[in-house]
């Protein structure tokens, strides 16, 4: 009988371990948040875990994100000088043996903030380009695009409101990688109005590749993706590109059971034909981070997100999410 208990709770902290481990390799679902980035589907890092068939996971995800960024040529302005706040919950369920629904609908807040002045510092502290924001007045909202003299969009009042309603189908791929293949779809739920919604469709296909154990090190796992997306034409871009191409790559370290520290580069090719970092060059951004698995079933996210090509996104974005798997 003892032999049997023994092998029993052998058996229970082993199957805790792959979950944690299985969790540990998922990527933080950070976004490219800047007021043009947020009205389109731009996915964030997609993993190649999938739900057990049956099994479902609850996540809830808060974001605060910094936007500071004022350029202007003969022909177009852009002003993006305040705080996005968001709020979503993501609902995920493994309907089929390798097959998984997600879906998410934000509760967003453009406001002027309380940010501005440490960010400030933090840029002084480890040396990083202010880029823009030096010359803005501290927690202030102005989100701005004008194109030949006509203004396309001029916000500076808090706003309230959801955004677009995203989903997404992942299926494990019947090989010996672990790949994963992800269909994204957007729905314009938002205010197109209040910068909440670009107003129209967008679709997307994505492949993410996962690597344990990489150069030989248990604790050490890479993580790719590479998508193509179609973003339909909205009235807020002049000259909008309709297809995008998205690279994600990340390095995850468990440095305990429990505890994996995690840094991920994610860019995308540009928005529109424009002379603007903000709207016409690539976007690069670096997350760093920690995800912290408190139970087999219940984990916890903590990240910054900071734009490392200045101007060509959020200025920096900070994130927390917890989701719990049932």
């Amino acid at each position: 009988m003892n032999k049997l208990a023994t092998t029993l709770g052998t058996l229970t902290l082993l199957t805790q371990s792959a979950n944690l481990y299985a969790e540990s390799q998922e990527p933080i679902q950070s976004h490219f948040s800047s007021p043009i980035e947020g009205l389109f589907n731009i996915p964030s890092f997609s993993g190649t875990n999938i739900q057990a068939e049956g099994s479902k996971q609850f996540a809830l995800r808060a974001e605060i994100i910094s936007n500071a960024v004022a350029m202007s040529n003969s022909k177009e302005s852009v002003r993006f000088d305040g705080e996005t706040w968001r709020l979503t919950p993501r609902w995920r369920y493994g309907f089929k043996e390798n097959w998984q629904f997600s879906l998410e609908l934000p509760l967003i807040r453009h406001t002027s903030g309380f940010l501005d002045s440490s960010i400030d510092t933090f840029h002084e502290t480890f040396q990083l380009r202010e880029g823009s924001r030096d010359d803005f007045d501290r927690n202030e909202l102005l989100y701005g695009y004008s194109n030949q003299g006509s203004l396309d969009y001029r916000l500076t009042d808090n706003t309230n409101g959801i955004g677009d309603l995203k989903l997404k189908i992942s299926h494990q791929l019947p090989t010996n990688m672990p790949l994963t293949a992800h269909i994204h779809l957007k729905a314009p739920t938002g205010d197109e109005d209040d910068l909440m919604s670009s107003g129209s469709w967008d679709t997307g296909l994505s492949l993410s590749y996962l690597k344990p154990a990489l150069f030989n090190v248990e604790s050490l796992t890479t993580a790719l993706e590479a998508g193509q997306h179609y973003l339909s034409s909205s009235d807020q871009v002049r000259h909008q590109n309709n297809w995008m191409t998205t690279l994600n790559a990340g390095l995850f370290w468990g440095i305990s059971e429990s505890v994996t520290l995690k840094s991920q580069l994610e860019a995308h090719t540009a928005i529109a034909d424009s002379d603007l970092e903000p709207l016409g060059s690539e976007a690069l951004q670096l997350t760093a981070g920690v995800t912290w698995q408190s139970s087999p079933d219940t984990a916890w996210d903590f990240a910054l997100i900071e734009d490392i090509r200045t101007d060509s996104t959020s200025d920096a974005s900070f994130l927390v999410e917890w989701s719990q798997s049932y």
